[in-house]
């Protein structure tokens, strides 16, 4: 299990800075179509960044998963001189499920916080996150882990789609 999340890891661009330095790095695998590795939804037409922003943190009070904080990066970009459109990076998390599946395997540490990304690309305002299907699937989690596994997915998914759909 661990060296596919190690793999995971790499293929994501979620690697360490010492990535010239890890073996791993020699491995050569199958090309990733990086578009199935997420889940991308657009925001509904008439649902601003703020209101999709807001109904996320609405959602993610409902389902019990807390907002932990966000990383504007276009703000940062825009202080560097760098125009760019929206992107923010917001993270949740469930701590009593964190440390669940934390203590079965110190690896999962690198999925935390979970994180839902908004990014203006290709007119339009989007929604991602990582397609979490491909880590309890890979992980080939059972009993309480998957159980837990799949209600971070699932509260990550209502929390994007009430976003994308600014239900609030």
């Amino acid at each position: 299990m661990r060296r596919f999340l190690a793999g995971a890891a790499l293929v994501l661009g979620t690697a360490s800075t010492c990535y010239a330095h890890n073996p791993l790095n020699a491995i050569k695998g199958p090309h990733i179509d990086l578009d199935k590795t997420v889940i991308k939804v657009p925001l509904a037409k008439g649902v601003s960044p703020k209101d999709a922003v807001q109904a996320m943190k609405i959602e993610a009070n409902t389902v019990n998963m807390k907002y932990v904080g966000d990383l504007p990066l276009s703000k940062q970009l825009k202080l560097m001189g760098i125009k760019s459109g929206i992107l923010t990076v917001y993270e949740f998390c469930s701590p009593p499920i964190a440390h669940v599946m934390v203590e079965a395997d110190p690896a999962f540490a690198a999925y935390l916080p979970c994180r839902i990304t908004m990014v203006a690309s290709r007119g339009r305002v989007w929604l991602e996150m990582l397609n979490l299907n491909m880590i309890i699937n890979g992980a080939h989690l059972k009993g309480k882990m998957r159980t837990q596994a799949l209600r971070v997915r699932n509260d990550l998914d209502s929390i994007l789609w009430a976003g994308a759909q600014g239900n609030w």
